[in-house]
């Protein structure tokens, strides 16, 4: 038996709700996160700002205590609640002594099951919200991003990107009433998943749960994706001018229409790992080491999750003078990855990294929880956590040249540059 099979102790005896608790060697401190589906794909309407707006005002006050009161009881007992949003999910984390658990939890729920939602709250947010979203613009990495998704995809796809001004106009028009009634039609249970690490008990955390979320809504919501693919590939070069830089960042990528299920997923990441994935990574040693040309290049893949229709990309980051030779750098690399593929000695070196990572990544109750999580809204069995190292290693030299050849089309890259350009 593997360790997490070991190890997890699993529970669904309350409907809708899935929990995973570790016990550690950790003493009287108990690390717990869980989320459910309610992230920003599942905003209504045009305005994928509700749902991250939502997350943002849990911990605002509730029908019984104002934020001060619900942040003296935290403080008193030195525990810590947060809420988040992703692109899928509404998320919540937060830590506390095992002898306080209890309180902490009670807390928890009461924020997630009736929190009150302030006029003042939401325009105070919404200006901190936009005052971060105005200082973006002068991003050029992120800047650059942008664009190549917006090139790369249709809108209302998973992973087509608003502008910096559409963000902006979506954050300006969200009204109180939008922010009630998504809480009203996505918070409750049906996909909470919950994991706990620590000196805690299984029974503990189920007891308590099953106590305070007991009679909350049932929301019957599912990954429903709206089965877009990515755009057809093409050659493309943008580049976006943005005043007084004294760096510039591009982007260039393709959509690979696979998501992170797919047989081909595993050896296309190995694939784009040895090309950009870190500081031995290909990219790194030549363009940034050997030719000096950048401060930072790397390489990802990424909008796979959930059915998603991913992306590869590149990024590097270079002073204005540069930037020719580092684009035209870049794409060499690229273009001797894509013919004549990647080393057995490579694909090992990398296989050993990525082992390596997995452990090191598991050596906290926070890293062990996030793993625990990140899996569970996967809707993957805790045996996959065990299976992973294996999964890596048995990537073959042939698969991972395939799969470069098969989702890399080096005629058809998109490219985005943004920076400060001399004749704009």
């Amino acid at each position: 038996m593997g360790f997490f099979k070991k190890q997890v102790k699993t529970n669904t005896e309350l409907d809708g709700l899935r929990t995973f608790v570790m016990p550690t060697g950790v003493k009287e401190v108990i690390t717990f996160a869980g989320s459910f589906l309610g992230g920003s794909i599942f905003s209504p309407g045009k305005n994928r700002k509700i749902a991250p707006l939502t997350a943002a005002m849990i911990d605002k006050g509730t029908l019984e205590k104002d934020k001060y009161a619900i942040s003296d009881i935290l403080e008193s007992v030195g525990a810590e609640l947060t809420f988040s949003s992703t692109r899928h999910h509404a998320q919540f984390s937060g830590h506390c002594l095992k002898d306080d658990l209890d309180i902490v939890i009670q807390l928890l729920v009461e924020q997630l099951r009736t929190p009150v939602f302030s006029e003042e709250e939401l325009t105070t947010l919404k200006t901190r919200m936009i005052g971060n979203l105005e200082r973006s613009k002068e991003d050029t990495k992120q800047q650059a991003m942008i664009r190549l998704l917006r090139i790369m995809y249709p809108k209302n796809h998973p992973n087509y990107q608003l502008t910096t001004n559409e963000t902006i106009e979506q954050v300006s028009s969200a009204n109180i009433k939008e922010v009630e009634k998504f809480h009203q039609n996505y918070y409750g249970l049906g996909s909470l998943n919950f994991a706990a690490v620590g000196d805690v008990k299984p029974v503990q955390i189920n007891d308590l749960l099953g106590k305070y979320l007991n009679g909350w809504k049932t929301k019957n919501t599912t990954h429903v994706l709206p089965g877009m693919k990515a755009d057809a590939p093409k050659e493309s070069n943008t580049e976006i001018h943005i005043p007084e830089k004294t760096s510039m960042d591009i982007y260039l990528g393709q959509a690979i229409g696979i998501d992170r299920d797919h047989k081909d997923y595993y050896p296309l990441m190995m694939a784009v790992y040895i090309l950009g994935g870190n500081f031995s990574a290909r990219l790194m040693q030549t363009v940034r080491d050997q030719q000096g040309l950048t401060y930072g290049i790397g390489s990802s893949l990424a909008g796979v999750s959930f059915g998603g229709d991913g992306y590869w990309s590149t990024w590097g980051t270079f002073a204005p003078d540069l930037l020719d030779a580092g684009r035209k750098a870049t794409i060499e690399q690229i273009l001797n990855w894509y013919k004549n593929g990647v080393t057995q000695d490579e694909l090992e070196a990398k296989k050993t990294t990525i082992a390596g990572a997995y452990q090191v990544g598991m050596d906290s109750t926070g890293g062990l929880m996030a793993q625990i999580l990140s899996n569970a809204e996967k809707n993957r069995s805790v045996e996959y956590l065990d299976q992973y190292p294996d999964l890596i290693s048995r990537i073959t030299l042939d698969q991972t040249n395939k799969a470069i050849r098969t989702y890399v089309d080096p005629d058809k890259l998109t490219v985005v540059a943004a920076g400060t350009f001399k004749d704009s």
